[in-house]
């Protein structure tokens, strides 16, 4: 029986590596077979430590003005999507289930392989898991929760939109947070948004080892 193929990509700044190697390293499933990818900064040591990953971009962090640290985070994603499909065109399958993921949220390995287990296969085109709901804030959609998110590959693609139009197209939004992007990326492409509660912590540890210029 052939695996079923799930991509996990890490967006966004990397302030830890404690999260990844003891989440990720070692996840493994008989039916399952992972692809790591990860799209972040140049600015830090260490780069080997995602050398499990193969699709990986560092990012100089002057390669355009960007408006604010949400926009650098939607870029990556923007990015991290560019290398999934194009895995998928090379090879000519498209993934069963995508991870998006900030770096520095830790899971436990086997409710992290029982949520996937659930799901992968089974996920509706256009639905959206993550940990938070959309509400109004100042008259703006808001999600409570952007840690991590779970879709179909046609889902991510949609997502991975969300950079382009939401700092290029409407200027006055770009001038709020994350939680205002992702909020008006699910609205924005009809995606479903059911949420789930996949066990996890933050982690916040700045790396030691940040390069000087």
């Amino acid at each position: 029986m052939n695996k079923k193929r799930v991509a996990i990509c890490f967006f966004g700044q990397t302030r830890t590596f404690q999260t990844i190697e003891e989440t990720y390293k070692n996840l493994s499933h008989d039916e399952i077979e992972f692809d790591f990818y990860v799209s972040t900064w140049d600015d830090f040591k260490d780069k080997e430590k995602f050398d499990f990953c193969i699709g990986k971009e560092f990012i100089d962090p002057n390669i355009m003005e960007f408006k604010n640290n949400t926009e650098r985070a939607s870029y990556t994603i923007h990015r991290l999507n560019i290398m999934k499909s194009t895995k998928e065109v090379k090879e000519n399958f498209i993934y069963d289930y995508v991870m998006w993921v900030r770096s520095e949220i830790y899971f436990e390995s086997k409710p992290l392989l029982e949520f996937i287990e659930s799901k992968v296969g089974k996920h509706k085109p256009l639905e959206i898991n993550t940990h938070g709901d959309i509400g109004d804030r100042d008259g703006y959609p808001y999600l409570t929760g952007d840690y991590y998110f779970f879709g179909t590959s046609v889902a991510f693609d949609l997502y991975a939109t969300g950079w382009k139009h939401y700092f290029k197209c409407n200027l006055e939004k770009g001038k709020h947070g994350g939680h205002n992007f992702h909020a008006d990326t699910i609205v924005r492409n009809n995606l479903h948004l059911v949420p789930v509660d996949v066990p996890h912590r933050f982690q916040f540890s700045k790396l030691h080892e940040r390069e000087v210029s």
